[in-house]
């Protein structure tokens, strides 16, 4: 099984061959759990859903006329969102055994759907930096401390070496640095115009 991804090895480091090795066994071990624990079960019907409803809603309360600048926003949170969870994955900080596909530890709901549309509307409707930073506080408090533990309890999101206290200011950071980066787009964009 191994010698076929072997084969297109350019290193000589006995140490990297093993470490490519556990990577496959990694691999399948997740599309088994996948196929066995995740595909089909209630959590996963119920993220599916919650991606769908979160997506409509975020249709319907959107502004329309503002929607390339906060789809650049959400698009940016969720980079931001998979790049954070990559390290905190590779560091066994945190995890998710529940996940849509067998990719979902790339593709996880919350990255794609639930963070960036929470984001997207808080930056959409509080666009002064006093409102928006209020209200980013109380987004992170709620998300660390009531959609984190909801999503640890279902099983969906699983904590290693992680304390809810520890994403506040990750969401906090988050969404300040990606604002003050679409208020500079915005402002070189208005200064090209004239």
């Amino acid at each position: 099984m191994f010698d076929k991804y072997l084969l297109l090895q350019y290193s000589d480091y006995p140490l990297w061959k093993e470490i490519v090795e556990k990577r496959i066994e990694l691999k399948d071990l997740n599309v088994r759990f996948y196929l066995e624990h995740c595909l089909f079960s209630l959590n996963w019907w119920l993220e599916l859903i919650v991606v769908f409803i979160v997506w409509s809603l975020w249709w319907k309360f959107v502004d329309k006329t503002r929607l390339l600048e906060i789809t650049t926003y959400g698009i940016m949170v969720s980079i931001l969102a998979t790049s954070t969870d990559l390290v905190g994955m590779n560091l066994v900080l945190w995890g998710y055994p529940i996940t849509l596909t067998p990719l979902g530890q790339l593709l996880s709901a919350a990255n794609l759907s639930m963070l960036p549309v929470i984001y997207m509307l808080v930056y959409q409707y509080f666009r002064s930096w006093k409102l928006f930073i209020i209200a980013v506080f109380i987004m992170s408090i709620l998300l660390s401390f009531v959609v984190e533990p909801l999503v640890v309890w279902m099983g969906i999101y699983e904590m290693n070496n992680w304390s809810y206290f520890y994403s506040v200011p990750i969401y906090i950071i988050s969404a300040i640095l990606l604002k003050w980066v679409i208020n500079m787009i915005l402002a070189k964009e208005k200064s090209a115009k004239v």
